[in-house]
């Protein structure tokens, strides 16, 4: 198991995710308020034989992407750029594994704005399971879409 990681279990699935990801999501926090939403993809890789996934890095928010309190619109082709760059560089076993973003709540709570979103990401990506992560003020809540249905595990913020 590499270090620096935090570890989260799901039935059947293991999820590893890096202290530099963590910690820039604690940055990105809506502790004040007028801080807006933020957002980012997920990268990562996956380990077949375990089904294990790392998520390795994230992208933060850009120029292009429409951001307010309560709402966010990923815009910024810089994040796909990224995630581009990632799979070149590590000869294709660093690709996207799904998206992050924010909410002004201690423990986050998916919006049906959220779960839509979701649903279209799954569409896109019908090759792989993918991650979705709300930071909120004292929870992160982690949700992938297994068995039909999506189901959650949360982290207590420390810091």
């Amino acid at each position: 198991m590499r270090d620096d990681y935090l570890h989260i279990s799901f039935h059947k699935l293991d999820l590893s995710i890096s202290k530099s990801a963590y910690d820039l999501w604690l940055k990105y926090r809506q502790i004040n308020q007028h801080d807006i939403e933020a957002c980012g993809v997920l990268i990562g890789t996956k380990d077949s034989v375990s089904n294990h996934y790392w998520i390795e890095s994230v992208t933060v928010p850009m120029s292009k992407d429409i951001r307010r309190r309560y709402s966010f619109i990923m815009k910024d082709p810089k994040h796909q750029q990224t995630v581009d760059r990632a799979y070149i560089d590590s000869n294709g076993t660093s690709v996207y594994l799904g998206t992050w973003h924010s909410h002004p709540q201690a423990v986050p709570v998916p919006s049906p704005i959220d779960y839509e979103d979701w649903k279209s990401c799954l569409k896109r990506n019908p090759d792989r399971n993918l991650f979705f992560i709300i930071i909120g003020l004292e929870q992160i809540r982690i949700v992938i879409h297994m068995n039909g249905k999506f189901i959650d595990r949360s982290l207590l913020i420390t810091n």
